[in-house]
């Protein structure tokens, strides 16, 4: 082992000798173990936000849609082909999505009905993985079924095997402004259940069945997309726009939900910002127990100078002594830190049964309920900066040292 670090060890140990050097140092270590597990438990959180907006929310709302601008959608078919060779797209759906209105004994929710394909793998699309008791197997085109989001079904009180009643828009009649409409009875196949909003809001049924609802047998609203990278995805469909020759209008996800990640991207950003102050303030904790301990020690390291030892090496020992309690309080700290973060879900559930209220209430958030999802390259970032901080502080206390008069102190 270095010398100069068997030197900082023993200084580290005999510190616990001063009560007010131990008092500091104990601080310092406990003020940078809480800032390092705030900041591993907050970004475990948004780290779970993001997961959770790719892999639930966007299991539901496509990453991409192209529609015609005139309508109908002629040689889609072609186009759907063309589109599925392409090498960024993982899976593409023609569908037909329209509005209309639940009812089951007298009561009545708007919903928003999306078309699935069923002639194609509907593994590929990640829907099956939200909808309850497997019920997925017996979902099948022209049966007159649907699957309805929980919200909805709690809403009104629908469980599998009922049927409801859907009211569908169909047409504008000029002559006596009327909106003529289309009422079919469906028995619900299914219980979507994605935790989130879209839960209130949305209900699936067959393509085919969605073509004869609407009348439109050969055609269809657009073609649905999705793509390897998410984040890309206004990239990969403009540039599908550029290579078909239809006037088609294209739009992603982040039209539609584009401000939640946003949103995480922001509160990443302020967490980075809020982790270099929380440790940079917790430093001023050390270099105090480093300035007391330089001034306990005046005597030993005179003698260790006197001994031939220079100044450099001196330095040295004390910034290892600083080191040493960053060292302490990253380990703490993220010990602490990840354990939370794995129970952080668990502990909100604890927290809404004593509380009686629920922290992110159905309906109101993207989802209801707090995700977390540890990231090892965060870890090591929050552990990086916090020993780049430390280091830092204590070879320019170390610097000190250079000041120790070792003729005054020897005399």
């Amino acid at each position: 082992m270095i010398l100069s670090l068997q030197i900082a060890l023993k200084f580290h140990q005999s510190a616990r000798n001063n009560t007010l050097i131990s008092l500091v140092s104990l601080i310092a270590v406990v003020s940078i173990a809480i800032g390092i597990t705030i900041s591993i438990i907050s970004l475990s959180a948004i780290n779970g936000f993001k997961y959770e907006l790719s892999n639930r929310i966007l299991a539901v709302i496509p990453h991409g849609e192209i529609e015609p601008i005139n309508t109908p959608f002629i040689g889609w078919k072609t186009v759907l082909a063309h589109i599925r060779k392409m090498p960024d797209i993982i899976y593409a759906s023609p569908y037909i999505n329209f509005y209309g209105v639940v009812e089951y004994y007298n009561k009545w929710h708007a919903v928003y009905i999306r078309s699935v394909d069923l002639t194609q793998n509907v593994y590929e699309n990640g829907l099956i993985n939200f909808i309850e008791k497997d019920s997925w197997k017996y979902f099948c085109k022209n049966t007159k079924q649907i699957i309805l989001g929980k919200g909805i079904s709690d809403t009104l009180g629908v469980k599998v095997g009922d049927w409801v009643t859907i009211l569908i828009t169909k047409d504008f009649c000029a002559s006596n402004k009327l909106l003529l409409s289309n009422k079919i009875s469906l028995q619900v196949a299914g219980i979507l259940n994605l935790n989130s909003q879209l839960d209130y809001n949305i209900a699936m049924i067959s393509l085919s069945d969605a073509q004869c609802y609407c009348g439109r047998t050969s055609d269809i609203s657009g073609i649905a997309i999705k793509t390897n990278d998410i984040f890309s995805v206004n990239k990969t469909i403009y540039k599908i726009a550029k290579k078909l020759n239809h006037q088609i209008y294209v739009r992603s996800w982040m039209d539609t939900y584009g401000y939640i990640y946003q949103d995480i991207q922001m509160v990443r950003i302020i967490i980075y910002l809020s982790i270099v102050l929380i440790i940079g303030i917790s430093c001023f904790n050390v270099i105090a127990t480093l300035i007391l301990s330089i001034k306990d020690k005046n005597y030993d390291v005179a003698i260790i100078r006197a001994l031939g030892a220079p100044n450099i090496f001196i330095q040295h020992v004390f910034f290892w002594y600083g080191l040493i309690i960053y060292v302490i309080a990253s380990i703490v700290g993220t010990g602490f830190g990840i354990f939370i973060a794995f129970n952080l879900t668990n502990l909100v559930i604890i927290c809404n049964d004593l509380l009686g209220n629920k922290i992110f209430p159905e309906g109101i958030y993207f989802i209801n309920f707090l995700p977390v999802k540890l990231n090892k390259w965060d870890i090591l970032l929050v552990l990086s900066i916090t020993l780049l901080l430390g280091s830092l502080t204590s070879w320019c206390i170390a610097l000190k040292t250079r000041k120790i008069d070792l003729y005054k102190i020897l005399k």
